[in-house]
């Protein structure tokens, strides 16, 4: 008795504790790291900087284009890629390109920005409640979680919420609109006027462009996978909100065409509109998000716009700075949500501080190593938990005979039904994040969640024969 209500204590603090490490980032601070730079050649510094961060963060790979108006200032990799020809998974990068595609058609009078989105899918769901303008900002009210299938205003509308099936939609209004589908629009009005060869908006054009080889984080262990492209209309991230794949080259010719005023594929005043009319966010570093795009003036020497991008196989970023002229394009080749991601942000944001004159942030030796082994602490003891009372079943079984039914029927309810129950909601729960979610995303907490819940599942199983057998005395299973 005494070690079951152990087993219930500890499995429930180690829960508690696995919620608050999860949702907490102790690096956070560390996003904006300002100290004079010294006067040397800045570019030569941050090569040198991403090599190290890049091998101290287990990236398998990582591409990096710089450049301004006219040439490219940098253009390196690391790790296992060759060249930055070489095209990444941009994730939702992608959303730019879409935000751009729509501003296109509003130029041609195709579109309204204040039209509703009933005048271009007329079956579409709350259709005449939802602007064009409120999907590019994410202000329409859908679901964060929500897809194709299932979307519909479940939140205040002109408050910004991020949804992936925002931008799904606006593929779809791209398509109807011009009576192409978003791939072949996407290729003839943006990939090719801008020579963007290593560009892709399908699986079969980004291996054939030489897609780099995908990872997906286990326990603190990037293991080869193949991409997770969207085999449907419905997935929760298709095609235009994250699965257009670039080079870190083509990005700079994509960076470049915005900083030259649009280069015939936009007008000025479009590109304004899109950067510039925007919503206000509130964060621990206030933004704001216009049209594909994030504008961050503080605490920055100077404003710079962004996008960041991840999917299941890799992470991007993209920065202009308007007032230095300046565009970056990173991409990496895995997805490590809980160390990795941390990381690629300190990383990007420190190419910005770096350009501006400031110090970036550090990444430490051992931090990808001591981070991980805590979460796969975490892990090991949950499973180690949820094992535990299938090792001493026997000592269960010599133990029915004493003590109160009702106790042991309450033990066997709270263990084996509530506490499992309990995990597999958790990341619902408290982070409002589906378990599919976390199985796309986090494959090894995913992992540990469902195969601890079905040990703990079996062993109430065995449990209630066991109890239903001594109650009735016949022998089910022979552990003497």
């Amino acid at each position: 008795m005494k070690l079951i209500k152990s087993l219930c204590f500890l499995f429930c603090f180690v829960i508690i504790c696995g919620v608050f490490s999860f949702g907490m980032n102790p690096y956070q601070s560390q996003t904006f790291a300002f100290a004079e730079q010294s006067e040397s050649n800045v570019y030569d510094e941050i090569d040198s900087y991403l090599s190290d961060a890049c091998a101290k963060a287990h990236f398998p790979a990582m591409s990096i284009t710089i450049v301004n108006k006219e040439d490219v200032l940098l253009s390196k990799t690391y790790g296992n890629c060759q060249s930055t020809d070489t095209p990444f998974l941009l994730g939702s990068v992608s959303k730019s390109f879409t935000a751009l595609g729509i501003m296109q058609l509003v130029e041609q009078d195709k579109i309204n920005l204040n039209a509703k989105l009933s005048d271009y899918l007329p079956n579409a769901t709350d259709g005449n409640k939802i602007s064009i303008l409120q999907l590019l900002n994410h202000t329409s009210g859908l679901g964060e979680h929500q897809n194709l299938d299932n979307y519909k205003i479940v939140g205040k509308q002109g408050v910004h919420k991020y949804a992936n099936v925002n931008y799904s939609i606006l593929g779809k209004i791209i398509e109807s609109v011009s009576r192409q589908s978003y791939q072949d629009y996407v290729e003839e009005n943006i990939f090719e006027p801008l020579s963007m060869s290593k560009s892709a908006a399908t699986y079969e054009k980004a291996k054939e462009n030489g897609l780099i080889q995908t990872y997906e984080n286990w326990f603190g262990t990037n293991t080869k996978t193949t991409p997770k492209f969207p085999e449907s209309d419905n997935a929760w991230i298709t095609t235009s909100a994250g699965y257009l794949s670039a080079s870190t080259s083509d990005l700079g010719k994509y960076l470049q065409m915005y900083m030259r005023g649009g280069e015939g594929i936009i007008s000025s005043d479009s590109i304004d509109k899109m950067f510039y009319e925007n919503v206000e966010v509130q964060a621990s570093i206030p933004y704001k998000y216009g049209m594909g795009w994030t504008l961050t003036n503080e605490p920055l020497k100077q404003p710079a716009l962004r996008h960041s991008g991840l999917v299941e196989t890799g992470m991007s970023t993209i920065y202009i700075l308007p007032e230095s002229e300046i565009g970056i394009a990173i991409a990496v080749n895995t997805n490590d949500y809980f160390v990795g991601k941390d990381m690629m942000d300190r990383i990007d944001w420190s190419i910005v501080l770096m350009l501006t004159g400031d110090k970036p942030n550090q990444i430490t030796a051992n931090e990808y190593v001591t981070r991980h082994f805590l979460y796969d602490l975490a892990y090991f003891v949950v499973f180690a938990i949820s094992v535990l009372p299938l090792c001493l079943i026997k000592f269960y079984k010599k133990r029915l005979t004493t003590g109160r039914l009702w106790v042991k029927i309450s033990l066997l309810i709270s263990l084996h039904l509530i506490l499992p129950i309990l995990l597999l909601l958790l990341p619902q729960m408290f982070f409002a994040t589906p378990l599919w979610v976390v199985m796309a995303f986090v494959p090894d907490m995913f992992t540990t969640i469902a195969v601890s819940a079905a040990l703990l599942f079996v062993g109430g199983i065995l449990k209630t024969l066991f109890l239903i057998a001594k109650r009735k005395k016949i022998q089910i299973f022979n552990f003497q």
